[in-house]
């Protein structure tokens, strides 16, 4: 029973990424400063360089999904489901199952349409 727990809790951690624990991982993607209207207006290696500044100003676990949606505009990736918001961020040399660049996404319950968490896939390296 121990062999078959820790790799299954290991994988576990594999499959979810970063989540709201891991924010100071982020910040080797940057630190440019997040605002709506420069995120709008940006490439997406441009964007990646938001991330740590936007999840440092905005407590994504306490918002509603349409206002994550409002500051960052319409899905650019696909995670798990549609109705999940998910951008693709950073330089397009990372690759994944979901694209080129990381996947910046939001889970959330559908019940009260609030943020779960975060999670960033691959999980940025040092």
């Amino acid at each position: 029973m121990k062999s078959i727990f820790i790799p299954g809790l290991l994988c576990m951690f594999g499959i979810f990424g970063c989540s709201s624990d891991s924010l100071e991982d982020l910040k080797m993607l940057g630190n440019n400063n997040f605002s709506a209207e420069t995120w709008k207006n940006s490439s997406q290696e441009e964007r990646g360089t938001m991330v740590f500044s936007f999840l440092q100003q905005h407590d994504v676990t306490s918002m509603k999904v349409e206002d994550v949606q409002s500051l960052l505009g319409e899905s650019t990736a696909y995670y798990e489901y549609d109705e999940f918001p998910a951008y693709l961020v950073g330089s397009k040399e990372i690759e994944s199952e979901y694209g080129r660049g990381y996947l910046l996404a939001f889970p959330f319950d559908r019940e009260t349409g609030i943020v779960r968490q975060y999670v960033i896939l691959p999980k940025p390296k040092k």
